[in-house]
């Protein structure tokens, strides 16, 4: 039987840390989801670990096992077998609060109706509370991915839940030998058009783990320089304020050369020919600091 959410959990050589979240799914107030875990070619005992936990028979749980590509390959794979209405990926170091579920389908039944919107987006905090980043300014707001967080600026990582379908319309950009993009060139094509409700609540707890996506930085980036690229370019149009315009393009250009482009070419797929060149000297400026901070 389908859920009302698939919660995806991309994972590699994290198996320890799966208990801790799988805890967490397990004390969920409302048990109406199926926790889809995408091993992403784990070395380590993940496979099972997780045998261990399924057989507990307490929360459903399906695994699926793919060669190593990224963790953005891994909930390309995973969203194609999602059931649920509603799609939440879950970090495999991280833990829902005891509520969460309950409050997404809380706020689902009462915005339903309302088919522009195409997900919802709580707040995160840490163990103690604290909350990461930006608080929403009301309890409640129906926006966009680009006006509110993009062009407004706010900070700090949010808690995404999307309309399955649409999440399945717009998979992640997939390179060869790339195994990282920045998950927002997705949420941006999602914004263009959907809208979300932003929820000033937090349901998602997050530890940034030495190791991790988050702390691996920006090594992990100029390594993966197309998927780079592409990210920057879906933030250099004319649907973003000048300060992310300015940022995605020297973003652009620093990654173009990483990729080892001529600049003719960059300048003709970026379609945005003057902001390009005008922006050219602070991209090469931005190159040649990363170039000797991380490479040398």
């Amino acid at each position: 039987m389908s859920k009302f959410l698939t919660i995806l959990t991309p994972t590699f050589n994290r198996s320890k840390l799966l208990i801790d979240c799988y805890v967490s799914l397990k004390n969920q107030t409302l048990k109406d989801f199926e926790w889809i875990i995408i091993d992403d070619g784990s070395i380590d005992d993940t496979k099972a670990i997780v045998a261990e936990l399924m057989s507990k028979n307490e929360i459903d749980i399906k695994y699926f096992y793919k060669e190593n590509g990224g963790k953005h390959t891994a909930l390309n794979e995973g969203v194609k077998h999602a059931q649920g209405k509603l799609s939440l990926i879950l970090d495999s170091d991280d833990r829902l609060t005891p509520d969460a579920v309950g409050s997404i389908n809380n706020y689902y039944k009462k915005y339903k109706e309302q088919k522009e919107i195409g997900s919802i987006s709580f707040l995160r905090c840490y163990s103690d509370g604290k909350i990461i980043g930006d608080t929403f300014n009301e309890s409640e707001i129906i926006s966009t991915y680009i006006d509110l967080i993009m062009n407004k600026g706010t900070k700090g990582d949010k808690s995404e839940v999307f309309v399955t379908d649409i999440l399945r319309k717009y998979p992640f950009p997939v390179y060869k030998n790339e195994r990282f993009i920045g998950e927002h060139v997705a949420w941006v094509r999602i914004a263009r058009k959907y809208k979300t409700l932003y929820i000033n609540k937090p349901i998602y707890i997050t530890e940034y783990l030495e190791g991790g996506l988050t702390k691996s930085g920006r090594r992990l980036r100029i390594n993966c320089p197309l998927g780079g690229m592409e990210s920057s370019k879906e933030t250099i149009d004319k649907n973003f304020n000048w300060r992310v315009r300015i940022k995605s393009m020297m973003l652009y250009i620093c990654y173009g050369f990483f990729a080892k482009k001529k600049l003719n070419w960059m300048s003709k797929n970026s379609k945005q020919y003057l902001l390009f060149w005008s922006t050219l000297p602070a991209g090469i400026m931005l190159y040649h600091y990363w170039n000797v901070k991380y490479n040398n």
